[in-house]
């Protein structure tokens, strides 16, 4: 229900013509801090986009999406059909069900058993030179999620999706949105992108569909084609498996920096989860309730710098959220970044502190930690994410030294939270 404010928030008035785009794309955070100041949890961005910061309004708003909200997913300026989207939303979830109930544990642990020499494979691409830390985990996300979702027909994917990657960044980094007919090379490429790697997906789906099934599901695609009744369409398998390769590409590679400069830059920390490390036995990949440290950093690492740092959902129809009404087409903005940061919900908010994880009586407060997001549309990579975020910690402080030769990682907002300027050497660990 309406309450006794206006139907739209206040917010700055902007400028002439260009309204807040300037001042935000100017410094993106500071401008948020700033109207969080002066108008509180819930401001208005411009005429048709509101940010809430409110942790409630924020899980009412994530629990509502395929019903009076659904996801942005392109970076342009396209209108998008509300049935098409209900039912592409509907696809993806049907796919997606199926897809996490048919994960067992053997598909986990096989593709646990993969990821370790693909690490190691990475690392050792590196050469023992000083190198930009960034693109080398973005090389091992690369592998990894295609390992993940495509097993033995992975080859080619990293190099596909790291071009996708590319090619939204121009567009992610602009508040400006433009349609996908504006003669610019930046959209040329991305369609191209998308283009490409729909076609490298479908042709991988018929490759399997053409080799006898497995004895027992080795990745996510062979999960999927082995689903009941009613059996997935090919487009389901297809949209399932780009979005998670999408979501767990640029999102993991990039928690994955903060995680090693975090390591890097906090002896004390690198110490403990090189301990837990080193306590583990044999060489086979350990399950997460085997190393409480080393996640308790991980969760830490994602509470202070959530690659999605500013998540976006868009009404379908005319609907309230909390006292503010909205309209068709209107755009929901919320910042995970904020509401972590937030004094009110967290002790020492700025401070990085992964004790706060393994105390029952700091539980945090509800609908205050949503590096992954929530609701229907939650992260797909979230486990995903998880399970590699922690033993790529687990077998560098193991089997390696981290030798940064920078003293800073500066925080860039833009379409991810991206770690700049952090460069490191990666050696081998000597007995």
């Amino acid at each position: 229900m309406l309450g006794t404010r206006t139907v739209r928030p206040p917010g700055p008035k902007g400028r002439w013509l260009v309204g807040n785009t300037l001042d935000y794309d100017r410094d993106r955070m500071a401008f948020l801090v700033r109207c969080r100041q002066e108008y509180g949890d819930v401001f208005s961005f411009d005429e048709r986009t509101i940010v809430v910061l409110d942790p409630g309004l924020v899980h009412d708003l994530l629990t509502r999406t395929n019903d009076d909200f659904h996801s942005e997913s392109v970076p342009l300026a396209t209108r998008i059909d509300p049935e098409r989207a209900a039912a592409d939303a509907q696809a993806w979830m049907t796919a997606r069900r199926k897809g996490w109930h048919g994960l067992n544990r053997a598909v986990a642990q096989a593709h646990a058993g993969r990821l370790r020499l693909l690490f190691e494979q990475t690392l050792a691409e590196t050469r023992g030179e000083t190198v930009d830390v960034l693109p080398v985990m973005e090389r091992f996300a690369g592998l990894a999620t295609a390992d993940f979702c495509l097993g033995a027909d992975a080859d080619g994917m990293a190099e596909i999706l790291t071009e996708n990657v590319r090619a939204i960044e121009p567009l992610g980094g602009s508040s400006q949105l433009f349609p996908a007919w504006w003669p610019s090379r930046h959209i040329r490429r991305f369609l191209r992108a998308r283009e490409g790697t729909l076609n490298a997906v479908t042709e991988r789906i018929h490759r399997r569909r053409d080799k006898p099934p497995a004895d027992h599901p080795q990745d996510l695609l062979d999960v999927l084609l082995a689903a009941g009744e009613p059996e997935l369409t090919e487009q389901q398998v297809q949209l399932l498996l780009r979005g998670i390769m999408l979501a767990a590409f640029g999102v993991p590679a990039t928690a994955l920096t903060w995680l090693v400069w975090t390591l890097a830059s906090r002896p004390d920390l690198h110490r403990r989860v090189a301990e837990e490390a080193a306590a583990w036995p044999g060489e086979e990949a350990p399950p997460l309730s085997a190393l409480p440290q080393t996640e308790a950093v991980v969760k830490e690492v994602l509470r202070l710098w959530p690659p999605t740092w500013l998540i976006g959902r868009t009404a379908r129809r005319g609907t309230t959220l909390g006292e503010w009404q909205l309209r068709p087409d209107d755009h929901v903005m919320f910042s995970p970044y904020l509401m972590h940061r937030d004094p009110r919900w967290w002790t020492d908010p700025d401070e990085l502190t992964p004790d706060r994880w393994l105390d029952p009586a700091r539980t945090p407060k509800r609908h205050t930690y949503i590096p992954f997001g929530a609701g229907p549309r939650v992260c797909v990579g979230t486990q995903l994410g998880m399970i590699q975020l922690c033993l790529a910690a687990h077998w560098l402080t193991r089997n390696h030294e981290i030798r940064p030769t920078t003293e800073t990682c500066a925080p860039k907002f833009h379409d991810l939270l991206l770690p700049q300027g952090f460069r490191a050497r990666f050696t081998p660990r000597t007995p």
